[in-house]
């Protein structure tokens, strides 16, 4: 039942930071603050759920929390825009602000959790690991920068929680759209204050997810702030790794590598293509999202053969959804809840999920990524890949 519970909440949650995350990108930033507090809300709760089981995995939800709430509080706070503008007296304030717009979480995130992608999981592997080995020869050079592209939803974010999680290392999650929120202003300065945060809590994993907002190519009509964005983003990579004795790594993401500033392209040692999941890597992926659950009358490789062109994150949402129409159906007075002491003693009735329960959610979830984009990204590996 617990699992059945924490699925749900799990599911609320994404869709509050997915709400979050899309208002962000509109610059609607109070609006998207109110949904970063709800997630905060959301992961408590799970915490709770977990309390007794995994000790260790509820304090890590209690602290994700804790920094949602920091992150919500700074959106819808009018005083933070003030805070920054006289931050050229003390550079700390924007450090500060840096702290509490940027989750820096400890990622649960293994290897095993990531269905597929062993090949890109293994040349990841040698990217970070090589930077941390101090006794090796001179002439072994270690890759410090790596850029994850492809369609969205493919594991880039995973990765990158998976690569910190082995390094135990302090790991910064930087939206670009948050760096560039015109709420916030400054940008530029929040980029450097996010290297020097970075440096600080060494070793560190810094993340930079959306990539091409921030390093879009320079034309003739990019405004100076966005210049100077970008300007200030490439010499923090330019001195980056120049001291040996720096356990830092970058990785950053993208889903439109072809929408790139060329310099900033060509500042990644290593440029990696995360592609959709091959048939193989989605009975993987939906073996993990259906662990604990029983099929009746499917397999895991009949979802698999009907769901190409899925991506990893489509293969969630269809599984959650499946799971969601079979709880729905089984627990008609689940709408009904209105009271925590209702939740908590409510208790869950399940079933096996059947090829209706499938077909249904693939009607409602569709893939996210078209033909014409996967084209473009072959393209674009043949010309930078590597």
């Amino acid at each position: 039942m617990s699992d059945i519970r924490e699925g749900i909440l799990k599911t609320q949650l994404r869709r509050e930071i997915e709400a979050a995350k899309a208002l962000e990108a509109e610059g609607r930033m109070s609006e998207a603050g109110a949904h970063y507090a709800k997630a905060a809300a959301l992961y408590r709760r799970v915490g709770a759920l977990r309390g007794r089981e995994a000790p260790e995995e509820a304090g890590r939800a209690m602290e994700t929390a804790t920094q949602y709430e920091n992150v919500g509080k700074a959106m819808r706070n009018p005083e933070t825009k003030a805070q920054i503008k006289d931050a050229d007296l003390n550079p700390e304030i924007y450090e500060e602000v840096v702290s509490s717009l940027i989750v820096t979480e400890k990622p649960d995130t293994r290897w095993d959790d990531i269905g597929g992608l062993e090949e890109v999981k293994d040349v990841i592997k040698e990217a970070i690991i090589l930077p941390f080995i101090k006794n090796k020869p001179k002439f072994v050079k270690s890759p410090r920068t790596v850029l994850l592209y492809g369609p969205p939803g493919t594991g880039k974010t995973m990765l990158a929680k998976a690569s910190s999680n082995m390094l135990s290392a302090t790991f910064f999650e930087a939206k670009a759209s948050v760096l560039l929120s015109k709420y916030f202003g400054e940008s530029s300065k929040l980029v450097s204050a996010l290297f020097r945060k970075a440096r600080k809590m060494q070793p560190s994993l810094l993340f930079i997810d959306e990539l091409d907002a921030l390093a879009v190519a320079r034309t003739g009509s990019m405004n100076e702030a966005s210049r100077r964005v970008l300007t200030e983003f490439m010499q923090e990579m330019e001195g980056f790794g120049t001291k040996k004795e720096d356990r830092m790594i970058i990785i950053a993401a993208t889903n439109k590598p072809w929408d790139l500033d060329d310099a900033m392209v060509s500042r990644f040692q290593r440029r990696l293509f995360i592609p959709l999941p091959d048939l193989e890597a989605r009975r993987s992926i939906i073996s993990l999202h259906l662990k604990g659950a029983e099929l009746s009358g499917i397999s895991i490789g009949n979802i698999a053969q009907n769901t190409e062109y899925y991506s990893g994150r489509d293969l969630a949402n269809v599984c959650e959804e499946a799971i969601i129409g079979m709880v729905r159906e089984q627990n008609p007075k689940l709408r009904d809840i209105t009271t925590e002491s209702q939740i908590d003693g409510y208790s869950i009735r399940t079933r096996p999920l059947t090829q209706k329960d499938f077909e249904r959610a693939l009607k409602k979830i569709k893939p996210t990524t078209s033909l014409d984009d996967l084209e473009k990204f072959q393209n674009w590996e043949k010309n930078y890949g590597g």
